[in-house]
């Protein structure tokens, strides 16, 4: 392979692999962004072994799993437990509620979209379960999703080190004290009654989610910024399809779909429901 400091990364190349992570995840790579990507790739053709981009190229339209690679590589999975109070105080206090009083005979099922390494999933699942300790009949289901195959698996796995539990240790104690277990040296790994209740799985949020659930909360934080206006009015489509018609969905404090295209509703800041038929009010 070229030494590392002649490894180029061409305009017309560089057209070329973003154009492949948008055909596959509909994520917009700017067009200022060829320094990030060159450093995100740099290690994976030192480790594949390809001479340059026009070699690596060839192995990622012919090589699913490659793919998949390039996936991982290029997407920001930053997040952390607790994040933004507000919503969690939200989710707690209106959304828990609200679907008690209608619903009492199936689990409270909970989609996080862009669940990356799994802190949102979990922090639903510990609000959840808390609940669940308190209220007799109550149960609940999490599905987290994310393009990313490798986030996927530290998920899985509910082992976490301290940085990303600062914001629930300062804002959550309680629920740290309760549902977290180990020390600072060796990390901290979920409670299993949340582990056993929640699920992850590969989902492209383009597409819409296989499994006919219909969720009474999604968290979709965070993540839209990264599309175009076009394709973040598709991933709408695909949530409201996802979710139950008295149910509520969470965006980042970045984010706004006031200028879109949608079927939902604003309740407050970061915080919509599926807008309601004509005729009909928002409860």
């Amino acid at each position: 392979m070229t030494a590392e400091r002649e490894l180029s990364l061409s305009e017309s190349q560089f057209n070329k692999i973003r154009g492949i992570i948008h055909d596959s995840t509909g994520i917009t790579i700017g067009d200022n962004r060829t320094s990030l990507l060159l450093s995100r790739l740099r290690s994976r053709l030192r480790e594949t072994r390809d001479e340059d981009f026009k070699a690596y190229i060839a192995r990622v339209t012919s090589d699913k799993a490659e793919l998949q690679e390039l996936i991982n590589r290029v997407t920001t999975n930053k997040t952390f437990f607790y994040r933004t109070p507000r919503i969690w105080q939200h989710f707690r206090d209106v959304a828990i509620p609200a679907f008690m009083e209608r619903n009492t005979r199936r689990p409270m099922r909970i989609w996080s979209a862009a669940a990356s390494t799994g802190e949102e999933a979990y922090t639903a699942g510990m609000i959840l379960e808390h609940t669940r300790s308190t209220q007799e009949g109550f149960d609940y289901r999490c599905t987290g999703t994310d393009i990313s195959s490798k986030v996927l698996k530290q998920a899985e796995a509910g082992l976490y080190a301290v940085p990303a539990l600062t914001q629930l240790r300062a804002d959550g104690a309680d629920l740290f004290d309760r549902f977290m277990g180990g020390d600072d040296t060796a990390g901290y790994k979920v409670d299993t009654q949340i582990r056993g209740r929640t699920t992850f799985k590969l989902h492209n949020l383009l597409k819409p989610l296989p499994g006919g659930a219909s969720f009474d909360a999604v968290f979709l934080r965070n993540v839209l910024i990264y599309f175009t206006p076009e394709d973040q009015e598709a991933i709408l489509r695909n949530v409201h399809t996802a979710m139950a018609p008295d149910a509520f969905l969470y965006i980042g404090e970045s984010e706004s779909i006031a200028r879109l295209r949608t079927d939902f509703a604003i309740i407050e800041p970061m915080i919509y429901r599926p807008a309601p038929k004509r005729g009909k009010p928002l409860t």
